[in-house]
């Protein structure tokens, strides 16, 4: 296109032709658009490994333990926990939500699971089962602990495994140091912590159990 002007009467016409250039506002502004998405998106990732809202794993806030915590399990035999007050534990659940485990839950089973542990993977389907076929006696509760989460490790996120399978248990997010962990006592898995209607410490035992012994045990605690 273009646009004349007129130099002085009589004299001829000429024609300056007008820039046809594109504007590079439109290409700017997309450009940032795209670079504040990314950084978005990165800033989510960097808070921790986020199924959405404030969730996190592990949790972003630290498992809050009050009470005394129970002796590294050492020989299930000879177990020194037992007799002892289970501690109470609070912090978020897979959903985000608040949830504590504490004495005055009992009786209870807790399991602690870690997202990348076979043994793990293998008993998650076990109590599965056993709760949709026996399901747990009258009075007593199942609760569990996700626990030693690592974003670096197989199978994580631990909330998308469970989910997998169907878990529906109240589970409690440890956070990045395992202060659920530790205050249980345990450092193998999956880890069972029995707790009777007083809310002390029956047993502990680590490794995969299976469905009829884990029955046996619960039935016994039951009221």
């Amino acid at each position: 296109m273009t646009t004349p002007t007129t130099r002085s009467r009589g004299m001829p016409r000429r024609t300056v032709p007008v820039s046809t250039r594109p504007s590079q506002a439109p290409l700017l502004i997309g450009v940032g658009v795209l670079a504040l998405a990314a950084i978005a998106a990165i800033v989510a990732v960097m808070l921790g490994g986020s199924s959405g809202g404030g969730f996190a794993e592990p949790a972003r806030t630290g498992v809050g333990v009050s009470g005394t915590a129970l002796p590294a399990l050492v020989d299930p035999a000879a177990d020194t926990a037992v007799g002892q007050a289970l501690p109470a534990l609070s912090g978020t659940d897979l959903a985000g939500e608040p949830i504590s485990i504490g004495a005055d839950d009992g009786p209870m089973a807790i399991v602690l699971l870690a997202h990348w542990c076979s043994h793990c993977q293998a008993e998650v389907p076990v109590l599965v089962d056993y709760l949709a076929s026996t399901g747990m006696p009258d009075g007593v509760r199942l609760v569990a602990l996700s626990t030693s989460i690592d974003a670096a490790r197989p199978n994580y996120p631990p909330s998308a495994w469970l989910e997998r399978e169907g878990w529906t248990v109240p589970t409690l997010v440890d956070d990045a140091s395992s202060r659920g962990l530790a205050a249980l006592g345990m450092a193998s898995f999956p880890g069972f912590v029995f707790v009777d209607g007083d809310g002390r410490v029956v047993q502990r035992s680590t490794g995969e159990m299976p469905a009829e012994s884990f029955d046996q045990v619960v039935r016994a605690l039951a009221p």
